[in-house]
């Protein structure tokens, strides 16, 4: 009977010595495999051979192997798994000119001015206290537009936590989505040692590249100053967690592993955040240039930029195991320590992202948007300050992964959680029918992830990751346990499947 294709994905860890890694999809459990089974269950019809199958009772019978995910998932609240989360929007300003800005320049094509430290910030106060009990965290991000260019706001919010943190038994986590051009000061810098802030930095590599990405609006580069201003921060304070958010795009002459290196040698960022550039159809002319047209087909325009995207993304998690030394703080790639964290550590997606079920964003105009990429869309608009969320508008975001045709199919649905909903949107029209683009770049990061913990040895599969949680990865990602048994110690007798983790 053996494992259904959907359930189980094959990895090569190392193409010249053929060792294969085989990630069960409804445990995240690893075992490293022989190569007469790889070869079999590569095959178009693939075939389990009768040895195989032995080993596969065994486990069964043991609690090795069992539906953890697929029963966790359909117990689980749709709003487990993450803290309320909010993202405040605090203006529709800024002073980049991005060339692959999903917010059209910070006003997402249609808001204009700024939240106020008073009925505003009263607003998002209320919502707090009606969506949180005692023990719980809410997580801040500071969002924009160019969020420093409305400090006051977050001075006011951040005030405002304490008042309610010793009123309400709550905890707060504070993060910034910033270019860092702006003059830092004293205030700055002191509010954010003060309450330990995450100061996500959209930063894209070398000034070569991230100048070209992400010019100012007049037309110059930003680069120099925004690694000036990343200095200044991780002088101030190691109480400052500092993350280099980097987009890439896929332009002929670009390295992805060059600019990361460019940025890691500056040994001011404790993290990195990778992920490649969403692109709107009515973009790719000023993203890529006209050669982005030599088609009309979307599909055969994008397939040479998808391929470099794999390209770019294989090449920079080959080194990654290089890049921890004693010398510099880089702690490791967010999206990459995610998944290792779901698979070493019996972890399931409770949905791609928390949009819509308990990640929200407030917005100048007065609306509650499920994510912020969506933010002056009235369509996905799902309440206001004064009415709070409708729960019949935000059902759709609240789908389990099980319930989606084509998700449902998938090797990897565990991990992945059904795509990001606003990239869904863009390439199919639909917030629950995922991009074939964005699935294979999934599927690249999670071969990725079970290559480098093949790899890596006992240390790195050791390592803590428990904080990824506060770091915002994929607008915080819901993960819950599949309470998965304890596999014991492995079956070294086993031929065809070795328990790796």
């Amino acid at each position: 009977m053996g494992i259904e294709p959907r359930n189980f994905e094959i990895v090569t860890v190392d193409p010249e010595t053929g060792g294969t890694v085989l990630l069960d999809s409804e445990s995240h459990r690893l075992f490293t495999i022989s190569n007469a089974l790889r070869d079999q269950l590569t095959r178009d019809n693939p075939v389990w051979p009768e040895e195989a199958e032995a080993e596969l009772e065994s486990l069964r019978a043991s609690g090795v192997l069992a539906p953890y995910n697929a029963r966790a998932l359909s117990k689980a609240d749709p709003l487990a798994g993450a803290n309320l989360a909010l993202n405040i929007n605090l203006t529709a300003f800024c002073n980049l000119g991005c060339t692959y800005c999903f917010a059209e320049g910070g006003d997402y094509g249609r808001l204009k001015g700024k939240l106020s430290k008073d009925v505003d910030v009263d607003a998002i106060v209320a919502f707090i206290e009606e969506k949180t009990r005692p023990g719980e965290t809410v997580r801040f991000e500071f969002f924009g537009g160019e969020p420093l260019m409305n400090f006051p706001v977050i001075e006011e919010l951040c005030a405002r936590s304490l008042e309610m943190r010793a009123r309400l038994g709550i905890e707060f986590i504070y993060r910034v989505s910033t270019n860092l051009t702006t003059k830092l000061t004293g205030r700055e810098l002191s509010l954010f040692h003060r309450f330990r802030f995450i100061v996500s930095v959209s930063i894209d590599g070398g000034a070569k590249t991230h100048d070209r990405n992400r010019p100012r609006k007049s037309g110059r580069g930003s680069q120099e100053a925004i690694a000036r201003n990343c200095e200044q921060v991780r002088a101030a304070s190691e109480d400052i967690t500092l993350v280099a958010r980097m987009t890439y795009v896929p332009y002929p002459d670009s390295s992805l592993v060059e600019d990361m290196r460019h940025l890691y040698d500056m040994n001011i960022f404790d993290w990195f955040q990778i992920l490649p550039a969403a692109v709107a159809e009515e973009n790719h002319a000023a993203v890529y240039g006209d050669a982005a047209f030599d088609t009309a087909d979307l599909e055969d325009r994008q397939a040479p930029y998808n391929a470099k995207i794999e390209a770019e993304f294989e090449a920079l998690h080959d080194r990654y195991l290089d890049l921890f030394t004693p010398a510099n703080r880089f702690k490791g790639i967010l999206e990459v320590e995610t998944v290792m964290r779901m698979i070493l550590d019996g972890e399931f997606a409770n949905g791609f992202c928390s949009g819509g079920r308990n990640y929200f964003t407030f917005s100048p105009d007065k609306s509650i948007m499920p994510c912020h990429r969506l933010v002056g869309d009235e369509g996905f608009q799902v309440g206001d300050f004064h009415a709070g969320v409708d729960d019949a508008k935000v059902a759709a975001w609240r789908t389990g992964v099980n319930a989606q045709p084509v998700c449902s199919r998938c090797s990897i649905r565990y991990i992945c959680g059904g795509g990001c909903k606003q990239e869904n949107t863009i390439a199919t029209g639909d917030i629950n029918a995922p991009d074939p683009a964005k699935c294979a770049f999934q599927f690249a990061l999670v071969r990725s992830a079970v290559r480098i913990i093949a790899r890596g040895g006992e240390a790195l599969r050791a390592r803590d990751r428990g904080r990824l949680s506060a770091l915002f990865v994929s607008c915080g990602r819901p993960m819950m346990p599949n309470n998965r048994k304890h596999a014991g110690s492995p079956d070294t007798s086993f031929e065809h499947l070795r328990l790796l983790a």
